[in-house]
């Protein structure tokens, strides 16, 4: 993200840009709509230029200030008279690049309502809920990047209207403070039960904006994934009716990383306790709702804090809920990018030493079941099919060698372990215990990133997005725009296609009632042995086409029964 663009100013006009980018000056136009709710009367924003109305920065819940900082979210549970929602507001406190630009407040809890503009409580629209990633760290539902526009105009061109929501969640200490001392309590993993209550409140509330509370569909990407997986096992699988289907992009409910336990964290707890003057307190968390907020947030930048395992929002392993069918069953969509490790495994890695090394210190794996990776992923290991792209497989660029001769073998292993195992474990089983269940992969290398880097992390958000233009993008890509060059019309053309899937889920439960004639038809998985997947690709080598999902199967089979043994 750019810091020298004034971000904010921005977000005000991000639902008013259009595909070209040009922004429109509404003024103050008399159709501004006005939606009752349960505690208020929401004032939101018409948009002539897309037909459609905004309502943004919502509170859904009460400030998580003073005593009720780390505390479970609470309804706002007094009248609010005229709720002014034409603007966005802040981020939540959070640590890395996707904070850069925004404002951030500890009074976030917020969402906002993309639709077709003039709905009326009779219309029941399906719904979807966008939940951002970011490592549950960092992000907000406020990313320019995460423009629900596009999406819903998409679906009012192709006849399935729906409306779009997205949440803000508490992140890092501020969501996920966890330690012995706070173990046995309800505070525990507050960022997800923010989201839970985000899902509540649209229950209660869609239906006056023109949605469909029996219609919801939550998805999201990375830790947005793993957050629907989350919601997905939530309470041993008890359903809530929060939800009728599930997209889980690049994270699952298979935890991403090694589950932990709230004394796995007590190293960090004990850091802000101690830098706070509460680590002696008779109550140290209670002590740490009165420090300053700006301390805070000097502390929780330096301090790792994620979900953990509390016996009762998360009951326990994904992988055990998983096998043993302890979870919402509903139509599913689940899948990662080809080269997930491409993101992660930048590791120098020129031999089994630098790989094993790197396993030792970002997994918990047992040195046994590091030998026995090594042994299941050898040298030349491919990332299927070798033939994706041209250009050396070797981490280099214009003949440099940057991450070392054996970087794919490296970023092979990471992205299996981390996120493509994980989509394999939950495809097979989600599908064998007859849930509906899409699968895919998507193996589009970016516009401006090296051949050897290929789809990383978070390929497919911008044409997901339908972000053409490429608004809210920088870094390795060329003019800040990931799906632009020579390649642009491809680009777009898959990305129309993804969108519809995604929306036809939404709107049908099925991909695939948006698909033209001609184009492919995204299986079941179940409908292919068990197997089948959809590989999202653009034109210029192929396109998109299914496959059988069996490449690296014996190192993702291994990966898979060492994670049912209770690692993750």
């Amino acid at each position: 993200m750019k810091s020298s663009l004034s971000i904010f100013s921005l977000m005000a006009l991000l639902a008013l840009q259009s595909v070209g980018g040009v922004s429109v000056n509404y003024g103050n136009p008399p159709t501004n709509p006005t939606v009752s709710i349960k505690n208020g009367t929401v004032l939101g924003r018409h948009s002539p230029e897309w037909k459609q109305d905004f309502f943004l920065s919502i509170p859904y819940a009460k400030p998580p200030v003073g005593d009720l900082r780390f505390r479970p979210p609470h309804f706002i549970d007094k009248p609010l008279g005229e709720i002014v929602a034409q603007n966005y507001g802040s981020h939540c406190y959070g640590y890395g690049d996707d904070q850069k630009g925004y404002k951030v407040s500890e009074d976030c809890l917020t969402l906002n309502v993309v639709r077709p503009a003039g709905l009326k409580s009779h219309d029941k629209l399906p719904v979807a809920v966008w939940i951002h990633g970011g490592g549950f760290v960092m992000g907000g539902a406020n990313n320019i990047r995460y423009n629900l526009t596009w999406l819903v105009d998409q679906s009012v061109k192709i006849g399935k209207p729906i409306i779009g929501v997205s949440i803000n969640y508490r992140l890092a200490g501020w969501g996920f403070i966890s330690s012995k001392e706070v173990a046995g309590t309800l505070n525990l993993n507050t960022g997800l039960k923010d989201q839970r209550l985000a899902l509540h409140w649209v229950q209660e509330n869609i239906k006056s904006f023109g949605g469909d509370p029996a219609k919801v569909t939550i998805f999201g990407e990375s830790a947005g994934g793993a957050s629907v997986g989350f919601q997905h096992i939530a309470y041993n699988g008890r359903d809530d009716k929060l939800f009728r289907g599930a997209i889980m992009q690049s994270g699952g409910s298979l935890f991403y990383g090694s589950s932990q336990y709230p004394c796995d964290t007590q190293k960090a707890y004990d850091t802000v306790a101690n830098a706070t003057g509460c680590l002696d307190a008779t109550d140290s968390l209670d002590c740490m709702r009165k420090v300053d907020v700006h301390i805070l947030d000097s502390l929780f930048n330096v301090t790792a804090f994620t979900p953990v395992i509390d016996g009762s929002f998360v009951p326990g392993f994904g992988s055990s809920a998983i096998k043993n069918g302890r979870y919402v069953k509903v139509p599913t969509i689940i899948g990662t990018t080809s080269d997930e490790g491409a993101s992660f495994g930048q590791i120098g890695a020129n031999s089994d030493d630098d790989i094993r090394g790197y396993l030792q210190a970002t997994t918990t794996l047992k040195p046994s079941a590091i030998k026995r990776l090594l042994e299941l992923y050898p040298v030349g290991v491919s990332v299927p099919p070798a033939e994706n792209f041209t250009g050396p497989d070797d981490g280099t660029a214009n003949g440099t060698l940057l991450y070392g001769s054996q970087y794919h073998r490296a970023a092979a292993i990471v992205g299996d372990w981390f996120f493509i195992a994980n989509r394999r474990f939950m495809s097979r089983a989600l599908a064998s215990q007859g849930c509906d269940t899409w699968s895919y992969r998507y193996r589009t290398r970016n516009q401006g990133f090296q051949t050897w880097y290929r789809a990383g992390h978070f390929a497919e958000i911008a044409p997901l997005f339908l972000n053409f233009e490429g608004i809210g993008y920088d870094g390795p890509y060329d003019n800040g725009n990931p799906m632009g060059g020579v390649n642009a019309p491809y680009y777009r053309k898959l990305g129309d296609f993804m969108s519809r899937n995604w929306i036809s889920f939404v709107h049908d439960l099925d991909p695939r009632t948006a698909t033209k004639p001609g184009e492919v038809q995204w299986l079941k998985y179940s409908e292919g042995n068990g197997k089948s997947q959809i590989v999202f690709d653009i034109g210029v080598d192929g396109g998109t086409y299914m496959e059988t999902d069996d490449y690296r199967e014996e190192g993702m089979a291994f990966m898979n029964e060492y994670a049912v043994q209770g690692n993750r």
